[in-house]
């Protein structure tokens, strides 16, 4: 992102990037990262299930977008409150990314837990969003292990049109930029926390 002009003066939340995949949920389908169809690794075997508990209560026309960490990618997360992390809602009708509130009551009213927040205010100035974004990127995750990144977005609901100035992830030095390396070994499960002893 070349230009954040757009996410200073204005009520911004930032929230921890997982390291996980990016999965949409809608009323008729789930979908990994492109729309073309269900995710056929069987890591996602479990975003199908919920998708079969929750798609009655999603509405016709939005689009409910998850960091999905069922599988270990390159960080192991040991305390996640749930394998499916919410992080945005759209409208698909309307081409409208809504509001930070709404997201959040609309992953409580289907049981899940969103993204961790880890800052929600104003900045005035890009230096100090930039002090600001290196100093929560370099903090642990808030689920153990390393932290992959952040996401900075605005607070307010914006168009699909604006997304590229409305939403700026940072991820770390070392961040793997493909699936391709974990989907071919054994799967392992993210530890949940209600499953620590």
């Amino acid at each position: 992102m070349t230009d954040v002009s757009a996410l200073v003066g204005v009520e911004i939340v930032v929230t921890e990037k997982c390291d996980g995949s990016n999965l949409t949920y809608t009323r008729k389908s789930v979908f990994a990262r492109s729309h073309a169809g269900p995710p056929a690794h069987p890591s996602f075997d479990r975003a199908k299930a919920l998708h079969a508990r929750i798609a009655h209560e999603l509405s016709e026309g939005i689009s409910l977008f998850c960091e999905y960490c069922y599988a270990v990618h390159s960080i192991a997360y040991d305390a996640l409150p749930d394998h499916s992390l919410v992080f945005g809602v759209r409208d698909d009708v309307e081409l409208v990314w809504w509001d930070w509130d709404m997201v959040i009551a609309q992953a409580s009213d289907l049981g899940l837990p969103t993204v961790p927040v880890l800052f929600r205010g104003k900045v005035g100035s890009e230096g100090e969003l930039s002090r600001l974004t290196d100093k929560l990127a370099r903090a642990p995750s808030a689920f153990g292990g390393s932290r992959e990144g952040v996401v900075v977005r605005l607070a307010g609901s914006f168009p699909d049109a604006d997304f590229g100035r409305s939403v700026a992830k940072w991820v770390r030095k070392d961040h793997v930029q493909t699936d391709e390396h974990w989907m071919h070994q054994a799967i392992v499960p993210q530890r949940l926390a209600r499953d620590r002893v």
